[in-house]
């Protein structure tokens, strides 16, 4: 294994442009579905408050004062607004660890064909870690590579 190779396994970004414009997209996806969740919430919830006039919840802030009356809709709205901000902070934790899974093969398949392109010597075994996305297309790689290897167009590392 390489230093560069072990320095990038480190690194949040290995390939940054393309995660950076994984994780925008993940991330308008997740803000549109997460709005458009909670407006159809708020307007049920707003619907349910026009229709059960009177069904109002009483909540007293300290003893002996005078009991404030909320609405469904003003108690729910807050812990809605925490869950969708939640949902969306997760979800941009998860589309960073999740880019990185793709990033690496990315990365591998980018710098050996760069060396294909400058004639320079390439394993013929191109093996991914269990764990990492695009081993079909990891096994196809490497069945070219042998191929291309046994026709005489590669040269042997």
């Amino acid at each position: 294994m390489t230093t560069q190779t072990k320095e990038r396994r480190g690194q949040l970004f290995i390939e940054p442009n393309f995660q950076k414009r994984f994780m925008a997209r993940l991330a308008g996806l997740t803000a549109v579905s997460t709005l458009l969740t909670g407006g159809v919430l708020y307007v049920l919830l707003a619907q349910a408050d026009k229709r059960s006039a009177g069904e109002y919840f009483y909540v007293v802030q300290e003893a002996g004062s005078h009991p404030e009356v909320l609405s469904q809709t003003e108690i729910v709205l807050p812990a809605l607004a925490l869950s969708l901000a939640v949902n969306l902070t997760l979800s941009l934790v998860f589309a960073l660890l999740y880019s990185q899974r793709l990033a690496g093969p990315i990365h591998r398949f980018k710098m050996d064909i760069e060396k294909l392109e400058k004639g320079a010597p390439v394993k013929p075994a191109f093996h991914l870690r269990p764990g990492d996305e695009f081993q079909d297309l990891g096994r196809a790689f490497d069945a070219l590579l042998k191929r291309l290897l046994e026709k005489g167009f590669l040269k042997q590392p």
